[in-house]
């Protein structure tokens, strides 16, 4: 018996310690029904949008001791995925998925597809394209082109999405990082 309690206090603290830093999640599902004219008749479609937002919960390092202690503001992450269903039966027939990220206080969207992701950048109420990032298998990195650009992408620790590319005026190398919407 002193062997048991030896080992399930061994295993609870042992718990403890392997738990990755808490996050907050907020979660909301909405579902419309759309009503669309195509060749002439009117047909009922169902959008359903399921928004996740993550936001890693990290208290500031002079008040680690405390009970409540001040949180420190960190980025959050949203995620949109949007299904359709075009005819009625009970499943979707198309689904897509969204991540925001921000740079220089501009709101970008990247849209996953089957050769990498699709970044379209939000101006007023329009999302207007501004590139693609292709997978890159060599070294778990995106080839990026834009219209003013073509450099190389990665996702670094902090889940920041990196830019590096060349710049023939500065004749140097260019960095931008978006980060995980705010």
């Amino acid at each position: 018996m002193k062997n048991l309690i030896y080992i399930f206090s061994l295993l609870m603290c042992a718990g403890i310690y392997a738990q990755n830093n808490p996050v907050d999640v907020l979660e909301e599902t909405t579902v419309k029904t759309v009503k669309v004219k195509e060749d002439g008749k009117l047909i009922e479609k169902k959008v359903k949008v399921n928004t996740v937002q993550k936001q890693e919960v990290k208290i500031d390092p002079k008040d680690r001791y405390k009970l409540n202690g001040n949180r420190i503001d960190t980025p959050v992450k949203v995620t949109k995925t949007v299904m359709v269903d075009n005819d009625k039966d009970p499943q979707y027939d198309t689904k897509t998925k969204v991540t925001y990220y921000k740079f220089n206080d501009v709101d970008y969207a990247f849209i996953p597809d089957e050769k990498g992701f699709i970044v379209s950048v939000k101006n007023g109420d329009k999302k207007m394209p501004f590139g693609k990032a292709r997978y890159s298998a060599r070294n778990m990195s995106y080839i990026v082109t834009t219209d003013k650009y073509t450099g190389v992408g990665y996702f670094d620790k902090n889940k920041t999405f990196v830019i590096e590319y060349y710049d023939g005026e500065s004749d140097g190398l260019i960095t931008k990082e978006f980060k995980i919407t705010k």
